[in-house]
């Protein structure tokens, strides 16, 4: 590579990895203009005309013949969306027409589907189509003004993207989207969820699975020998092998590491090997978790569905959680049979579907109240206020709230309430201890006896000392001797000897080191956690001519202060009316601030989208987070 070329790549290079800087745009060769931003541009010349590949994301773009998107998500193409108003021609891939042409036929089924929503994928959808004139896939080729363009199919970001191929200037150049980013990194694991179909297994327990499609990309990529790889974000790559076998590498260990904590394979015994065998390479050994010691559940711990009823000596009940209507059902036939007098209240555990979805009509049923820990009062008092995974529609009235430690006596037991945010953030725990018998501890769905329920990366599984499976481990630890394990949907209970917590605790200390080699932050929890900003509430309904208040979250997880800079961005016709530019928040902290809007009185009624701008050190996204609104009829 030429010394100019060399020095150039080096300085896009440094400028994408220290923060965010004014856009700047330099010759990548002759004719092809590189504009570096929170999305990078490219501007190809030829006889007096322009192409762009993924936009132009200056204030005032260049006006281009052709624009070129790699994938659908509004948080890289709106730097397309301009040059296409003003006339370009739009090319997208085939596998993803849907949501460049109809994406509102996505809104208004999602409206619906996000509770109980076990397919996870990104919702940084358009709300509007973006108008393209050709779909292609792999084997197409582009002919724009002497240029052929290849088109190869890389999934793996998104389930449809492709990447351009062509020479520029005696240079093979690969335009790869979010496939690659750096030196070997991705942007985030939250976008692989997806599901194993040959292992029987969804979306929701798909854990990074489609890992395996962005291996066989950038190996699709890689045997092209490129000479220059330039994403849609971050620097361009000028060591495209070095960089590719990098980011197999680090994605495989990364896999590798997740398989050995696995509890999904108590359930579903034979999954460990069908998706290691997708992603690791042939002979690659996992260790897995030994098995944690187990037994049948004591007489007085009753189990239907993911509900546990605990007995008293009174024959009055306790219920961990109710998610069908055959647990009331079953509950009423034990009373009507003499087994259970009155049940006299209802412990949630977390918000998950399976486990609340009939809690209010228990409630209603039996006249009893409903305990939580305080992290999940407003998510099941509100839940169409939250957008995370599997949420019930069927909101619980007046929860009452048990602090961290608060012990609530009842007949002869002592129950001891916890945060606990294992299999989801929004989890409590409690520990149950009676005169007589071992302490039973109710973990909701955070282990089983072959390890920890983190298969689901938008339950925000964090990766903090205070938050996560690391403060779970040291809460098992501190729990008292002999306590045994009750998970809603395993029969047996169980227990980890400390080794086995330590065995536990080494491997996720590991896959903690190796999520900060895979992402580019300064702290690995913005790669895992996706609602480190968002919009609450999620969901809301307004008439014409209301005003409405929503509010941006910040969750800072870098080791110091951060200041957010952030720019709402209503569909038309809602208007904004005020917010603040800015908020600094102190490490490891959440703060939100309010921003209001206007809803005109001529506003037909539907569903619109809010979208933010998002911006902070080394860091700048746009139409990051969204809020949808439904105006409802005056």
């Amino acid at each position: 590579m030429p010394v100019r070329l060399r020095l150039l790549t080096s300085l896009l290079s440094w400028m994408a990895f220290t923060g965010v800087a004014p856009l700047t745009a330099a010759e990548l060769s002759r004719g092809v203009t590189f504009i570096s931003g929170a999305v990078n541009g490219v501007i190809v010349e030829r006889d007096g005309a322009k192409l762009a590949v993924y936009g132009d994301p200056r204030e005032t773009p260049e006006i281009v013949e052709r624009v070129l998107f790699t994938h659908h998500r509004r948080d890289v193409t709106w730097a397309g969306r301009p040059c296409v108003a003003a006339g370009a021609r739009a090319v997208a891939p085939k596998a993803e027409e849907a949501f460049f042409s109809q994406p509102e036929k996505f809104w208004k089924a999602f409206r619906i589907k996000r509770f109980h929503d076990y397919e996870q994928q990104s919702t940084k959808i358009h709300s509007a189509p973006l108008a393209v004139e050709r779909f292609v896939k792999g084997g197409d080729t582009i002919d724009w003004r002497g240029l052929s363009i290849q088109v190869l199919d890389t999934p793996g970001f998104t389930r449809g993207s492709v990447s351009y191929l062509v020479d520029l200037d005696g240079k093979k150049v690969a335009f790869t989207g979010d496939l690659i980013h750096g030196d070997g990194k991705i942007f985030d694991l939250y976008s692989f969820q997806d599901a194993v179909p040959e292992a029987g297994i969804g979306g929701y327990h798909g854990y990074a699975s489609r890992f395996a499609a962005l291996i066989t990309s950038l190996e699709k990529v890689a045997a092209e020998k490129p000479d220059l790889l330039v994403p849609v974000r971050g620097p361009v790559i000028d060591t495209p092998q070095k960089s590719i076998s990098t980011l197999i590498r680090r994605v495989r260990a990364v896999y590798r590491n997740y398989l050995s904590t696995n509890a999904l394979s108590w359930y579903m015994k034979d999954s460990t090997m069908k998706c290691a065998g997708r992603i690791l390479e042939p002979g690659t050994k996992v260790d897995p978790l030994p098995r944690a010691k187990h037994k049948a559940r004591p007489s007085w711990l009753l189990q239907f569905a993911t509900t546990s009823v605990l007995l008293s000596e009174t024959k009055n009940a306790l219920i961990f959680d109710c998610g069908y209507d055959g647990v009331i059902d079953s509950v009423k036939a034990l009373q009507k049979a003499g087994t259970i007098k009155a049940v006299e209240g209802i412990i949630a555990t977390h918000h998950h579907d399976d486990h609340t979805d009939k809690i209010q009509a228990a409630v209603e049923a039996f006249g009893c109240p409903t305990y939580s820990v305080p992290v999940l009062e407003d998510v099941l008092e509100n839940p169409r206020r939250y957008r995370i995974p599997c949420m019930t529609s069927n909101p619980i009235k007046d929860v009452r709230v048990l602090g961290e430690g608060e012990v609530l006596t009842w007949h002869e037991y002592r129950l001891t309430f916890h945060f606990f945010p294992g299999q989801t953030y929004y989890h409590g725990a409690t520990l149950l201890e009676k005169d007589g018998a071992p302490p039973l501890y109710f973990i909701g769905d955070s282990f089983s006896p072959a390890g920890v329920d983190d298969y689901c990366v938008l339950n925000r599984n964090l990766l903090h000392e205070d938050a996560g499976f690391p403060l779970c481990l040291r809460k098992l630890r501190a729990a008292p001797e002999n306590t045994w394990l009750v998970n809603q949907h395993i029969a047996e209970i169980f227990r980890f000897e400390n080794t086995q917590i330590d065995l536990l605790d080494r491997r996720l200390r590991e896959r903690m080191a190796l999520l900060r080699e895979l992402f580019p932050w300064d702290d690995l929890n913005y790669g895992i956690d996706e609602r480190w900003v968002e919009f609450y509430p999620y969901g809301v309904e307004a008439r014409p001519g209301s005003t409405l208040v929503l509010r941006l979250r910040f969750v800072n997880h870098s080791p110091g202060a951060r200041s957010f800079r952030f720019l709402p961005r209503p569909d038309a016709p809602i208007k904004l009316v005020n917010h603040a530019r800015s908020v600094t928040v102190n490490s490891r902290q959440e703060k939100s601030t309010p921003i209001r809007f206007k809803i005109p009185k001529e506003t037909k009624p539907g569903l619109y989208l809010v979208t933010a701008d998002v911006e902070s050190e080394g860091m700048a996204f746009r139409e990051w987070a969204e809020a949808m609104i439904t105006v409802t009829a005056p």
